[in-house]
């Protein structure tokens, strides 16, 4: 664990005072407070109230984005020392609404609330933004995430027509377009299946459609449904090792699914509910939900002046069709996040308020409350090697090892067999999130993989092997 220059007074003796009493039973939060840290203009209320969207970690500079809708910019924390360190407004002045970072090729990506979005070259500060207008798209440019087996980031827009998006960051070029059946939130890439799992509210129709659509991007279109009953999905995140996505969900408590067995509904938690985001941390393999809107006084957290109770929910999915709640951890007004820096293990929520106030909403700080989760981590204990094998494993495709370089951490090293030429590539979930290295295949269907990881292969995790962005072998790490 890093020694953390923004505690303040408070050490990490006292935090694992803290994290002692907690197993112990004398606390049930699953979280510790470490801080509220301050964001330029952030105020409780009024036009310059915190206003916020989403989160998004680079690994390789530990710098923490906010889309910073009060700003009208992209805010940068440097999570070593926990502290803003730039606030990078974004071209038009919109409201921003989405970030991502593709890891392997180091780009920032950024929705404006408009019809555009903007792509910097992390490893080129001070280079304008490649700038995408998306056609058909009247406004609303929202969630995103990213598809490392093409290379591509998928975005939606939340005004109607509803379009999936796709922008190749390599040959910088807008690769496809799908237009959505009903109003769409959040979604994540599923390393299990090379899928895009597509939360979707469907306000339009009040609902009737509403639940997580399935989204092949090699096939372009939607291949199953799994709808909800009681839960409105805002936000999806899935656990590569069970293959269990957590839905947070605003109205309706939480929802685990079971998306190796058709979207069944494992479970619900009915005492968290007033979801938005959600985020994965897969060093500890804990879902958080950012539910601001929470009402269920139940959990003990306190009311704000809204007369919610806002809080962080922790869950986690053991293994195949298993849902477990952690905890929750009360959190300030108008909680909005979170995001998670998955090396130390530490989770940023946004608030307009901190501590809440039931009686005023001018009282405590805005900005960005930074909690510790003391779970036990993933990268104590790293996968070693993988046997690939065709998708319906009858065929023998290689296999792959994590090796130790001298002074350059892990490398993927994999000799393939079978496998038609083409560009590959290979994912591998890590500690830090999906991690692609690239692969080179001959004539004959021989070929190689390498390339470094920053983080820890998970054990029980899915490696896809892909070719020309479409996978065609897969393995669980050993």
């Amino acid at each position: 664990m890093k020694s953390h220059r923004g505690l303040g007074s408070v050490s990490w003796l006292f935090l694992a005072a803290i994290f002692l009493g907690q197993v112990s039973g004398q606390t049930a939060s699953p979280l510790i407070l470490i801080q509220t840290i301050p964001v330029p203009n952030w105020t409780n209320t009024g036009a310059t109230q915190a206003n916020l969207d989403l989160f998004a970690f680079n690994p390789r500079t530990h710098v923490l984005y906010v889309a910073d809708r009060t700003n009208h910019a992209v805010t940068a924390i440097d999570t070593i020392s926990d502290t803003v360190i730039g606030v990078l407004p974004i071209p038009g002045g919109g409201s921003t609404n989405g970030v991502l970072v593709a890891l392997d090729v180091q780009k920032l990506v950024v929705t404006d609330g408009k019809a555009n979005v903007f792509v910097y070259d992390l490893r080129v500060p001070g280079l304008a933004p490649d700038a995408y207008a998306l056609p058909g798209v009247t406004g609303g440019t929202d969630a995103l995430d990213y598809d490392p087996l093409n290379q591509t980031v998928y975005v939606i827009n939340g005004n109607a027509p509803y379009f999936m998006t796709g922008i190749d960051l390599v040959n910088r070029n807008i690769r496809s377009q799908f237009q959505l059946p009903a109003s769409p939130e959040l979604m994540r890439f599923n390393p299990n299946d090379g899928l895009i799992y597509q939360a979707i509210t469907d306000g339009d129709n009040k609902g009737q459609g509403k639940g997580l659509y399935v989204f092949d991007p090699v096939a372009n279109t939607i291949t199953a449904k799994y709808l909800t009953t009681d839960c409105t999905p805002h936000g999806v995140e899935i656990d590569p090792v069970s293959n269990v996505a957590l839905l947070g969900c605003s109205p309706g408590g939480q929802v685990m699914m079971d998306l190796s067995n058709g979207g069944a509904i494992i479970k619900t938690f009915a005492s968290v509910t007033g979801t938005d985001l959600t985020a994965f941390n897969p060093n500890t393999r804990n879902f958080y939900t950012g539910s601001g809107s929470n009402n269920i006084a139940s959990t003990g957290c306190p009311a704000d002046s809204s007369k919610n109770n806002p809080l962080i929910g922790v869950f986690s999915a053991p293994g195949p069709g298993q849902a477990n709640m952690v905890g929750v951890q009360c959190a300030g007004r108008a909680a909005k996040g979170p995001g998670v820096d998955p090396i130390n293990n530490f989770v940023y929520v946004g608030t307009r308020q901190y501590p809440v106030d039931p009686n005023s909403a001018t009282t405590g700080q805005a900005g960005v409350t930074i909690y510790f989760d003391p779970a036990p981590r993933v990268d104590a204990n790293p996968g070693t090697r993988v046997t690939l094998s065709s998708l319906d494993g009858k065929q023998s495709l290689g296999s792959i090892q994590f090796t130790t370089a001298q002074h350059r951490g892990l490398r993927v090293a994999a000799t393939l067999r079978g496998v038609a030429p083409g560009a590959a590539v290979v994912n591998v979930p890590t500690s830090l999130g999906n991690e692609a290295a690239p692969c080179f295949i001959n004539s004959d269907g021989t070929g190689y993989c390498d390339g470094p990881l920053l983080g820890a292969p998970m054990l029980g995790a899915p490696v896809l092997l892909a070719v020309d962005g479409a996978p065609v072998g897969r393995g669980a790490i050993q």
